[in-house]
């Protein structure tokens, strides 16, 4: 396994970005989602002690349960920002190492040092754009720079 690259923060800015977006657009949703839950909660128990009284459901059972819902909205962004950073540095890296790799074979090629046709692994996004560029390095060459 040559090809294998271990280090996923190749392209730390890129990638970063990505994951903040990815996370912008999962967290915002579930905390709005959440509040929502928690406002109609305690609307509604409430609303059922005014109808069945103190003596059935206490304030302290009321706030109990908004204090547990509370607990369970913040588990669950945390799993999710932990699981999202974690898929999006991951899914990122499929785009960002190959980026790396051109924008190193483009420096070469501006130094005026031989390079070698890209190769990147099956699974990476822009295989398609690493072939085009091979060819592009090929009449770039032949051409005699």
């Amino acid at each position: 396994m040559k090809d294998r690259r271990k280090n996923y923060l190749v392209n730390k800015r890129l990638q970063l970005q990505f994951v903040v977006l990815l996370l912008f657009l999962a967290i915002i949703p579930i905390i709005l989602l959440g509040s929502s839950l928690y406002i109609v909660n305690k609307t509604y128990l409430y609303a059922m002690q005014r109808i069945i009284g103190d003596f059935v459901v206490s304030d302290v059972d009321i706030q109990g349960v908004l204090d547990f819902s509370v607990r369970s909205l913040v588990s669950l962004v945390m799993i999710t920002v932990i699981l999202l950073a974690y898929i999006g540095v991951r899914f990122s890296h499929h785009i960002a190492g190959p980026v790396y790799k051109i924008e190193e074979t483009i420096d070469k090629i501006a130094k005026g040092e031989e390079v070698e046709p890209l190769h990147f692994r099956k699974n990476d996004s822009v295989k398609d754009l690493a072939e085009k560029f091979n060819i592009m390095i090929e009449k770039f060459v032949r051409s005699g720079r």
